[in-house]
């Protein structure tokens, strides 16, 4: 009953995000506590409206990697049914010997996110706002890395997959 609920999840969530990018973020003004709670994990959108439509472009620019880019979609690929995540399988990777820093946060390291110019990132204090809300847990966010294509992909050094 689980995996048919985190499909429906995320088949809604792609849903709106898509509505989000075809109406050029219009739709943000009749779902924006919708769209603010899966991103920001409030509902209250007053203080950072704002961040709705920087979220278009980005969530545009992830849709069209992963649609033209297979290698980008393989290793990236969630299956509907999996379980939300708010961490990396720790029995798939663990944290190099050399990093400085042995907490499993990205603090320290925010490549991905830079990589992907996403607004979600407060780079002043090196940290994602939107951290442990909806996105975050449902999709890739929450569960990198899990295989060494990934850790390549974003020259992470913070990670390495367990041999």
């Amino acid at each position: 009953m689980d995996k048919l609920k985190w499909a429906i999840f995320r088949i809604i969530f792609i849903l709106l995000a898509f509505v989000g990018i075809l109406s050029a973020g219009l739709s943000g003004m009749l779902f924006a506590p919708l769209y603010h709670w899966y991103f920001l994990n409030e509902f209250r959108y007053s203080r950072r409206f704002w961040l709705l439509y920087r979220m278009i472009p980005t969530l545009g620019r992830i849709f069209r990697v992963w649609l033209r880019n297979p290698g980008y979609r393989g290793m990236f690929s969630i299956p509907l049914d999996a379980p939300p995540m708010t961490g990396p399988d720790l029995l798939k990777v663990r944290i190099r010997d050399a990093w400085p820093l042995k907490d499993q946060t990205c603090n320290g390291c925010v490549k991905c996110c830079t990589r992907l110019a996403c607004p979600l990132m407060d780079l002043k204090q090196n940290r994602c706002i939107g951290y442990d809300s909806f996105y975050w847990r449902y999709f890739n966010c929450g569960r990198y890395p899990e295989n060494t294509r990934q850790i390549r992909f974003y020259e992470c050094e913070k990670w390495e997959v367990i041999p």
